[in-house]
């Protein structure tokens, strides 16, 4: 005889319930999430695995029975093997993309804050300059390089032609490209963090900068003291998006300078790790993919390596219980009326180091 499971009829109806109860609290918010969900799977956890598995084959495209499993050999070549072409130019690309992201990221947020700062001051036509500001971020990376190829064009540009020089801005010096991309970067670039910051700006209680004022503290001392702490998670946020987008620099290059000026050391002086991986795969060899898929997980750890340390130092920190300790004593000491030690004499504002 079968081991059958009975149930009664008050454990179904509950068990009915919870199932009904489930889909009435969920159902709607599933519904709404599942097209973006579908999208995500099909193209974000899908691509990352099946290029998890590219990384460890050497990869043909054209012609699947040409795959060779290598392992971790792509790996290896790439972090060991300085005498590999692809080791050279996947660091020397790396380099290029950390050391313009030290340059650009800074001033990626420190130029929208001060701007956010003095818009938020509200001037007289402040509604014209903040529309003006965002503007750039609207247009696409193909529009605004031609426009920067318009004013820094070496014959016919604007900049020359204005000031009556003959700079090669584009062709000649990497350090000049490398310039122009920046100024690329920043113009078209600083209008979202611009509209992060100037909305946290709107939102820092008010009194608080009236209770800085009563104490002193105006001016740039002011922005240290009360503005920067009340926006921190925000600053955070611009930096995170920042330094991602920076990394995967790719179009401004494309336009402007193709990864060039031409240089004794390297047909590709301004090359960033995006562009590389672009020429890689558009160079015409179909067996490479397995390389540039080890090649872009290994950015993106690098990448993640970065947001964490980013997270641990911007983390927020306990300051500790013994301020809190100090006080409670003091409270309890005076309630009871003993005698207030040294620790607990001292007054509330005293022990919060605000007096």
């Amino acid at each position: 005889m079968k081991n059958e499971r009975m149930t009664t009829v008050s454990e179904y109806a509950l068990k009915r319930s919870k199932r009904i109860g489930f889909f009435k609290r969920y159902g709607t918010a599933f519904a709404f999430i599942s097209p973006h969900l579908l999208f995500f799977l099909a193209f974000c956890i899908y691509p990352l695995i099946f290029g998890i598995v590219m990384s460890l084959f050497k990869y043909n495209i054209a012609d699947p029975t040409q795959i060779e499993w290598r392992g971790l050999n792509n790996y290896i070549t790439l972090l060991f093997r300085s005498d590999n072409i692809y080791n050279q130019d996947f660091w020397y690309a790396m380099g290029n993309t950390v050391l313009f992201a030290l340059v650009v990221v800074p001033l990626s947020i420190i130029v929208p804050m001060f701007m956010a700062v003095c818009i938020n001051a509200k001037p007289r036509g402040y509604k014209i300059f903040r529309a003006l500001i965002y503007l750039p971020s609207v247009l696409p990376v193909s529009a605004s390089g031609i426009i920067f190829i318009a004013l820094f064009g070496h014959l016919f540009g604007y900049i020359n032609q204005w000031f009556g020089t003959t700079i090669n801005w584009l062709d000649s010096n990497p350090m000049l490209a490398w310039f122009v991309i920046l100024l690329l970067c920043m113009w078209g670039g600083w209008g979202g963090n611009f509209i992060i910051l100037n909305a946290a700006l709107k939102n820092v209680d008010k009194s608080l900068y009236e209770a800085a004022a009563v104490d002193g503290c105006v001016g740039f001392k002011r922005v240290l003291a009360v503005t920067l702490p009340a926006i921190k998670q925000q600053l955070i946020l611009c930096i995170f998006n920042t330094v991602i987008g920076y990394f995967g620099l790719y179009g401004q290059i494309y336009v402007l300078t193709n990864a060039g000026p031409i240089t004794n050391d390297t047909p590709h002086s301004t090359m960033s790790v995006m562009w590389f991986l672009q020429s890689l795969i558009n160079g015409g060899r179909y067996d490479i993919y397995g390389m540039v898929s080890a090649m872009g997980l290994l950015l993106g750890i690098i990448i993640g390596a970065i947001t964490a340390i980013q997270l641990i130092v911007t983390r927020e920190r306990k300051s500790g219980t013994k301020l809190q300790t100090e006080f409670a004593a003091y409270v309890k000491a005076r309630g009871e009326g003993e005698p207030v030690t040294a620790a607990a004499a001292a007054t509330p504002t005293e022990v919060n180091g605000n007096e």
